[in-house]
């Protein structure tokens, strides 16, 4: 299998480690990779595709939106940019389009889906909702929208409790490294067949379950899947497993 990557990183390095057999083309815009089945590509996608791809065939697009900042700018150059360049020249691969679960931020103290309709709360979000829409007419496209990453090196979870970055109450929507990659492993061996997963834990968990010094109702939503929430697929179900 050929798996194309736009938006090389850590998520990736991970999944082309559990899958030897398959090959890699990453494209980053610095660093390399030490795995044998990886060839680095170095480039900024933001501002055009690499053109020693653009006649390669690729079983499956993998498509990480990578931001040089936060601005709308930023975030347009880095969810918008290549959309088209992608459907057009690969029409015959299989993509998973990496998504946020920020476009459900206007939403407070209820709990939301995939069946929920996006609600962003600020530009970055809009951007992101509008990256959806336009990826939702790929063909073959599945739509992975991710909680909050934690993997060994990082656990923002750790950080705002120890911190006390913020004192407001909280949904904790976060998903362990171990459990994405599982998921994308369903995907390509088409054990998951939805267009939109909202990739998060499945045991809803709030900051005040671990400190009362979070005060008051959610500010936020509690994400969930209706299409991915079997705890038996997760080896971390819940935050107090990793807190």
């Amino acid at each position: 299998m050929k798996i194309l990557v736009i938006g090389y990183g850590e998520i990736a390095e991970e999944f082309a480690k559990l899958n030897k057999d398959f090959e890699f083309i990453g494209i980053k815009r610095s660093g390399s990779s030490d795995l044998s089945n990886v060839e680095i590509i170095n480039c900024d996608y933001s501002l055009g595709l690499p053109s020693q791809i653009m006649g390669l065939a690729f079983d499956w697009i993998l498509f990480f939106p990578k931001t040089d900042g936060n601005d709308a700018k930023a975030y347009k150059n880095g969810y918008l940019s290549q959309l088209d360049t992608i459907r057009d020249n690969f029409s015959s691969a299989k993509r998973i389009f990496i998504s946020s679960t920020r476009v459900y931020s206007g939403y407070s103290n209820i709990i939301v889906n995939e069946d929920t309709p996006a609600k962003p709360s600020d530009e970055q979000g809009e951007i992101i909702k509008e990256y959806e829409q336009e990826i939702s007419s790929h063909k073959g496209t599945t739509v992975l929208r991710l909680g909050g990453l934690i993997t060994t090196k990082s656990n923002f979870v750790q950080l705002v409790i120890q911190k006390r970055l913020f004192t407001s109450n909280k949904y904790i929507n976060g998903i362990y490294i171990t459990d994405v990659l599982n998921l994308m492993g369903n995907i390509l061996q088409g054990q998951t067949s939805e267009k939109l997963v909202n990739a998060i834990m499945p045991v809803t968990m709030k900051y005040s379950d671990f400190d009362p010094a979070f005060e008051g109702e959610p500010i936020n939503a509690a994400v969930k899947s209706i299409h991915y929430n079997d705890t038996s697929k997760f080896i971390y179900k819940s935050i107090e497993q990793i807190k």
